[in-house]
């Protein structure tokens, strides 16, 4: 419903009067007005449930008479009357962090989740500061409930989070809560472990480090990190996600919200995937093929080898003869940037796009998407070149109307078919940007040191037509350049003028030349993105 349409209701919270949305959360209407009611159990992806108790408050049940209740299971209606800091609700909150931490180990020195963790913050802020618990404290066992998760049972205040994400989002059910009373505890089903496609978001809403990825154990203190909005580039669907860096390195890979995409999650594949480009044997400086054989060359020696071989084949064969790749995993305005290049450098319109093959699609239960496409930006590059494939270029190598291409690599996780790999080979001439040596670049004459998805900027559109910005998390190593930097080097030795190096400017150039894109701007699509569609600048409207 348009926010103009939302029906409004007017709240009493400790004897002010609040006007908020009438249908909403309590805890999250109140976050709205930026007052904060402490809560465990309660998560705005998950059915509220209403069993850490944390978040009782008092309301107006009969004109005068105030009873407690869980704020967490409360939706908003017209004249509804809160007491958020009357003394029951104080001390019921004391009583509750009291009874949370009778068994609790107090590892706070030692805790993966210190500096973000919940009960730390509670404790302190709505805690009596001590304990009258002096009997001996329960100490159950560590366990490995999967591939990426352990469970420390100690920290774990059961608030059951976790059972119900494998309940109401996976759908695969995979914990439980085992044994009664003090005994209760989180478990996996015999023989059954927590290993589902999107185990590792248990750890992201655990609330208390109970729940901790393998992945991210001993890992320095999260304080230490800087935190980049960016995409994911393990598929189509375009999740949100926030990179923990620290010198130059990613340490962790979160799901940043964004309902029209990824909600609140992401997948196992997606999360993990930065260590396959992390790991990768970088390219820090170019390529060029003397005696036969690649080896590394200064820039200014590789740029004149690349224009040298790129004019030779152009005089020889004629403005056709020279075609462009460009790659899913690029952005749009690198796919866009080459697209001119080939155009106005090459007078060509031969082009084409490199991309895996398609691999596994998934839906969950709550409709989160894995989509079949692992390329990150496919639509947006096939938006950009006019092209969807390689068959136009691969026919035009076999008439030999094709004697050189300039390629966009780059994908770690693409490699050639037989079929390519004969074609390339009869080529005059290649040009290749990429990350690593990989086949296609063995194959190139002259290879440019480009970057990875964690160090470009700019734009890609998801499989849904959703255009969404992403950050860099640090530059390109060594001698290695973004791909929109080298490609207007490249167009300035070929006498083009392929303009500024800002990517906003840039999709400012693609909105007034590019079918469906007219009227993005970096303002418009923001931290949410924006749906494609648009004829003119009033249709873009984000969506």
């Amino acid at each position: 419903m348009p926010p103009d349409e939302q029906t409004m209701a007017t709240i009493t919270i400790d004897e002010k009067q609040y006007t908020v949305e009438e249908g909403r959360n309590l805890i999250d209407a109140a976050a709205d007005l930026g007052i904060d009611i402490p809560h465990f159990c309660y998560h705005p992806g998950l059915a509220p449930d209403g069993n850490c108790r944390m978040c009782l408050t008092e309301m107006e049940i009969r004109p005068g008479q105030f009873g407690i209740v869980t704020s967490c299971t409360i939706r908003i209606k017209d004249g509804m009357n809160f007491r958020f800091n009357s003394p029951a609700v104080l001390d019921n909150r004391k009583g509750i962090m009291e009874f949370l931490l009778i068994n609790h180990p107090l590892d706070c020195p030692w805790c993966d989740q210190a500096g973000e963790c919940k009960l730390q913050d509670h404790s302190f802020d709505h805690g009596r500061g001590h304990s009258r618990f002096v009997e001996t404290k329960r100490v159950p066992p560590k366990k490995d409930l999967g591939p990426h998760i352990t469970l420390y049972t100690t920290r774990c205040i059961l608030c059951q989070r976790c059972t119900r994400f494998c309940d109401e989002i996976t759908g695969t059910s995979e914990l439980g809560v085992v044994q009664m009373g003090s005994k209760s505890e989180i478990a996996t089903f015999e023989d059954v472990p927590l290993d589902n496609k999107m185990s590792a978001n248990v750890a992201d809403i655990c609330p208390v480090g109970a729940l901790v990825t393998k992945d991210f154990l001993y890992k320095p203190r999260i304080w230490h990190y800087d935190k980049v909005d960016t995409l994911c580039p393990g598929c189509a669907t375009g999740c949100n996600t926030t990179l923990e860096v620290m010198h130059q390195k990613i340490y962790r890979t979160k799901p940043r919200h964004n309902e029209e995409v990824n909600g609140y999650w992401m997948c196992d594949e997606g999360r993990f995937c930065y260590h396959g480009w992390q790991d990768a044997d970088r390219l820090t400086a170019p390529l060029m093929r003397v005696d036969g054989e690649l080896a590394q060359a200064t820039w200014p020696d590789a740029m004149d080898a690349a224009v040298s071989g790129i004019r030779a084949v152009l005089d020889g064969e004629g403005d056709s003869a020279m075609g462009v790749v460009g790659s899913s995993m690029a952005t749009n305005e690198e796919n866009y940037l080459l697209r001119k290049l080939g155009a106005e450098a090459f007078g060509s319109p031969r082009t084409g796009l490199a991309r895996k093959p398609d691999g596994e699609a998934w839906t969950s239960k709550s409709g989160f998407h894995i989509d079949a496409d692992k390329s990150p930006n496919t639509r947006g590059a096939r938006d950009m070149l006019g092209a969807g494939s390689l068959d136009d270029i691969l026919r035009g190598i076999g008439d030999g109307s094709i004697r050189g291409l300039y390629i966009l690599g780059g994908d770690i996780g693409r490699t050639l078919t037989p079929e390519e790999t004969d074609a390339f080979r009869k080529l005059e001439f290649l040009v290749v940007h990429d990350v690593h040596r990989s086949d296609l670049a063995e194959l190139a004459d002259v290879v440019f040191p480009g970057a990875i998805p964690f160090e470009k900027n700019g734009t890609m559109t998801n499989a849904q037509g959703r255009v969404q910005r992403l950050g860099p998390a640090f530059p390109p190593p060594g001698g290695a350049r973004e791909d929109g930097a080298i490609l207007r080097y490249v167009g300035q030795r070929m006498g083009v003028d392929l303009g500024g190096t800002d990517p906003a400017g840039v999709l400012e150039e693609i909105a007034g030349n590019v079918d469906g894109y007219a009227g993005l701007t970096y303002d418009l699509i923001g931290d949410q993105g924006a749906m494609t569609g648009g004829e003119g600048p009033s249709e873009a409207a984000g969506g």
